[in-house]
């Protein structure tokens, strides 16, 4: 029986949404946001993906151990961006002294012998705010994601990248894939449960990294044999149901809102804006480049 991720039945706006409504909003919000570094773009679109994650009623003793796998992969991927860039909001643009709060030694790439060495690391306004609007940026595609596996019966998904159009194949790979992760921990648990009663003990494993590899495999081994052979009832189920042989009907159907509907015109909406600015920004410059800008609020300017 495969496993789902965590489905919590509510009446919620955002239980009610259609299901393509929210990959849609999802897609269209974070391709929108990931073009463009101004500050205060990326906080109107944090505003809303906030709004959006509150209309969902999710509790955090219901989610905080999705929320504290991502603050821990935000603040890693935030502080490695700064670290390998040296600072800099723009490569190769040097930063005026009057601008710098403060500066500590580091270890940078150099061009020539030895390669790396010490050099300052600034601590700007400009760097310190793009940190935070990185940080906006990635918060606000997490916000619209979690809630879709949180809110989303699970016996909807495959009918609904059906119904945006993608092939039945593809649909039931999707749905089987978004199922993977969540079986292969349950097995893993109950694997390790097992081998515990035996009396393996996990917690005291010694030696190198390929001696420990190599003392796990009572756990690795039933759990990657188990997961093929649980693959192959899949196939051979779906052989025997002439799957791929025509066009499949789904027993769920799901019909769009006047609300779904409006939700998703103006998620496209403000994707079709964004890019349009950009494109325009890109090419002609100007007024119109404020999306590439990096939109330092006054009050915080040196």
């Amino acid at each position: 029986m495969l496993m789902t991720f965590a489905y919590i039945k509510r009446d919620s706006f955002v239980h009610r949404l259609d299901p393509r409504v929210k990959l849609v909003l999802l897609f269209a919000f974070s391709f929108a946001m990931y073009q463009t570094i101004n500050f205060w773009v990326v906080l109107i679109g944090f505003l809303i993906s906030l709004l959006y994650y509150r209309a969902a009623r999710l509790k955090w003793e219901e989610t905080k151990g999705t929320w504290r796998f991502v603050f821990v992969l935000v603040t890693v991927i935030v502080c490695a961006n700064f670290l390998l860039s040296g600072g800099a909001v723009v490569p190769g643009l040097d930063v005026a002294k009057e601008h710098i709060l403060f500066s500590v030694p580091f270890l940078a790439f150099q061009r020539h012998a030895p390669f790396i060495g010490l050099a300052p690391l600034h601590f700007t306004v400009e760097n310190i705010v793009f940190l935070f609007t990185q940080a906006m940026r990635i918060l606000s595609a997490v916000l619209f994601a979690i809630p879709i596996s949180y809110t989303t019966n699970p016996g909807h998904l495959g009918v609904t990248f059906s119904g945006l159009g993608v092939p039945d194949r593809v649909s039931y790979a999707i749905d089987l894939s978004l199922r993977f992760m969540p079986t292969l921990a349950r097995d893993f648990s109950v694997t390790l449960d097992a081998q515990r009663a035996r009396g393996f003990e996990i917690d005291k494993l010694r030696g190198g990294i390929f001696s420990k590899v190599a003392r796990l495999a009572p756990m690795i081994v039933p759990v990657v044999i188990g997961s093929i052979v649980g693959a192959e009832d899949i196939v051979s189920a779906m052989e025997l149901r002439c799957f791929g042989i025509a066009k499949r009907t789904w027993i769920t159907e799901l019909h769009l809102r006047p609300l779904d509907s409006l939700l998703i015109v103006l998620g496209l909406l403000w994707f079709v804006i964004i890019t349009t600015i950009n494109i325009v920004g890109a090419i002609h410059g100007g007024p119109w480049g404020f999306l590439h800008q990096q939109g330092i609020p006054q009050f915080l300017a040196p």
